[in-house]
């Protein structure tokens, strides 16, 4: 049911597209809102939690995502930088301006479920009110990777962006006689990152820390948000998880 919706939601998103404010975060707000409005009550609502997700590609590290308080100065920064760089074809640096811009607003993770997908429509949308093509169903068909590839461009210290560059460079069909087969690409080019099979990547919940301070001490008790549900969970011990509230 979820993933009808959120189709649904995606396949009617460029009618949406007249009413967006491209240098404006706010545009975000209203994406997510527009697909997740079905699913959750907080849809278009920034996070009030900090949050944490230990990552394989990081060997059980997690990206150190915007502080719930610098969430809207973070974007607000993000989107003024838009305004320096020229979104054409003609920019050489194109994909790298892309990529950096796409990070950075992942990296915020302003939601607490839904980033990807609603940095994703933005990031089409953007592209088509610049004139450019823009290939969402190569992103869409690939997002095990597209995920773990912004996980690895969005690492602080020493980011490995090469990943995400590379299905962006496909995306934005920069090499003009590029001809991307979808069936072909799910099965090879962005199947394997680093030693990491992406196929086998399994969508897990964040973590909420309890604390101001970043530090991932792994406190024996903790709470994590999936698909709805508050989970209770003891993380030094084989005492299991309580289901709180939905």
């Amino acid at each position: 049911m979820e993933a009808q919706l959120i189709i649904a939601g995606i396949l009617d998103i460029t009618s949406l597209a007249e009413e967006i404010d491209f240098q404006k975060f706010e545009s975000l707000r209203l994406i997510h809102h527009y697909l997740f409005n079905d699913l959750y009550s907080w849809a278009g609502e920034f996070m009030t939690v900090n949050i944490y997700k230990n990552e394989k590609v990081l060997n059980g590290l997690s990206v150190i995502y915007t502080d719930k308080d610098e969430i809207e100065a973070d974007l607000e920064s993000i989107f003024r930088w838009t305004n320096r760089v020229e979104w054409s074809y003609s920019n050489s640096l194109l994909v790298e301006d892309f990529s950096n811009f796409m990070t950075r607003i992942w990296r915020v993770h302003p939601y607490r479920e839904g980033n990807k997908r609603t940095v994703s429509v933005f990031m089409k949308l953007f592209a088509e009110s610049k004139g450019l093509n823009f290939n969402d169903q190569l992103l869409s068909v690939n997002a095990s990777y597209l995920r773990n590839a912004l996980v690895l461009a969005a690492v602080e210290e020493s980011p490995e962006p090469n990943y995400l560059k590379k299905i962006i460079s496909d995306a934005l069909y920069v090499v003009p006689s590029q001809n991307v087969d979808l069936e072909e690409e799910v099965s090879s080019s962005y199947q394997v990152i680093g030693q990491y099979d992406v196929s086998e990547y399994e969508e897990k919940p964040f973590d909420i820390e309890f604390n101001d301070n970043k530090t991932k001490s792994n406190p024996p008790l903790g709470l994590a948000y999936y698909q709805g549900w508050i989970i209770l969970f003891h993380k030094n011990a084989n005492a299991g998880m309580t289901v709180m509230r939905k």
